[in-house]
């Protein structure tokens, strides 16, 4: 993995956002709540490894990945803090995680029984989590039985933990309060016959709406990089920055006529003398094609529309109200310039998606720029 590279596009993520966004929330919380930063998908798509850090460094206590191999690659770059894997990881694969003091995710007897035989093999004590399915209807115990049976398996393994125990909202960014309400009624009840160190139940909308369901730890995922879950919780007393801009230089400018047609499928033809630019970022890059006559670019503070297809390497704005283009001027997909903003919440609208999957989309072909107090403090470039 490199340093340098040798394309005009990128993504830069601001680390001081990062930051920010970890004291907001832990001025919001209650005191005994522990932040749990969720880096899975490479940090949603911002780099695992330096938003890990830099949340660490602002007060989180715990990371939370997805699979395994997440984890691994925290641990792989000497991070040493506690990290739950939050989905399912196979018996087969346990050993993995006991050797680098990785938590794991269970619901099922069979992982359990896996770690203890591990753990006797490795001289080594395991710590676990255990989920229910409240309502999320993906994975986890359902019932007091199940969990009954889990905390038997436990009890009989002089090997394993069971520090937590956690479940999942499904509805928590939404209005009306009452699934989640709901879920978190069945968590409780359910739990109550046990003690648990850590017990957590709230992602960044639980966070922001029902702080004090926080219990000792939330999850904050989409939140640490500046993201509101959705827009019933903006304004809810936690004021977030955006880490995530995604930039790239123009490659070519044509003037061209009234009639001439614009990229595959010739869908987009100017209706004028138009001036059209050429960017070096296409749909490879994860730049949607969804986006095709539809996205925006900044260009000089000016906005302009992407015109024609977006390629797989390429797209082409519209450029004709800029004043005095040029070739290498910067041009801005996602982020601020000259007092124009397009957000994540703005492509996320434009393609009917989230904003979750909007930076996740963005493919290890872009190299990512950190920056920290107006300084770029790091570079990684995927492919060299």
């Amino acid at each position: 993995m490199g340093e340098k590279f040798y394309r005009n596009t990128w993504v830069e993520v601001d680390l001081d956002a990062i930051a920010h966004n970890v004291r907001a929330f832990r001025a919001h919380l209650p005191e005994q709540t522990q932040i749990m930063a969720v880096v899975k998908a490479d940090g949603y798509g911002h780099g695992a490894i330096p938003v890990a850090k830099e949340a660490l460094a602002a007060g989180a206590t715990y990371l939370g990945v997805a699979l395994l191999d997440e984890a691994i690659e925290l641990r792989e770059a000497g991070i040493t803090a506690p990290v739950l894997v939050l989905g399912y990881t196979a018996p087969e694969f346990v050993g993995e995680a006991i050797t680098r003091d990785i938590t794991l995710t269970v619901f099922h007897p069979e992982v359990i029984v896996a770690i203890q035989n591990e753990g006797a093999r490795l001289d080594k004590q395991a710590k676990i989590h255990i989920k229910l399915d409240t309502g999320m209807g993906r994975v986890g115990v359902r019932t007091q039985e199940e969990l009954d049976q889990l905390m038997q398996a436990v009890a009989e393994s002089d090997r394993v933990e069971a520090e937590g125990v956690f479940t999942h909202f499904a509805c928590a960014d939404e209005e009306d309060p009452s699934y989640t309400t709901e879920q978190h009624h069945t968590f409780i009840k359910v739990i109550e016959p046990y003690t648990f160190p850590i017990i957590h139940c709230s992602n960044s909308a639980g966070g922001i709406l029902y702080p004090n369901w926080g219990y000792n730890m939330i999850r904050l995922g989409i939140s640490l990089y500046g993201q509101y879950p959705s827009a019933f919780t903006r304004n809810k007393g936690i004021e977030l920055k955006e880490a995530f801009s995604l930039k790239t230089k123009i490659a070519h400018i044509k003037s061209v006529p009234a009639g001439t047609s614009i990229s595959y499928g010739a869908t987009f033809t100017t209706s004028g003398e138009s001036v059209i630019a050429s960017l070096p970022i296409g749909y490879a890059d994860g730049f949607s094609r969804a986006l095709s006559n539809k996205g925006q670019a900044i260009v000089k503070g000016t906005r302009t529309p992407i015109v024609g297809r977006v390629c797989m390497d390429q797209l082409m704005i519209d450029i004709s109200s800029v004043i005095d283009p040029r070739v290498g001027d910067e041009v801005v997909l996602i982020g601020s310039q000259g007092g124009q903003q397009i957000t994540v919440d703005d492509v996320a609208d434009q393609l009917q998606t989230i904003n979750y999957e909007v930076t996740c989309m963005i493919s290890k072909r872009v190299p990512r720029v950190y920056r920290k107090g107006g300084d770029t403090v790091m570079t990684k470039n995927f492919l060299l």
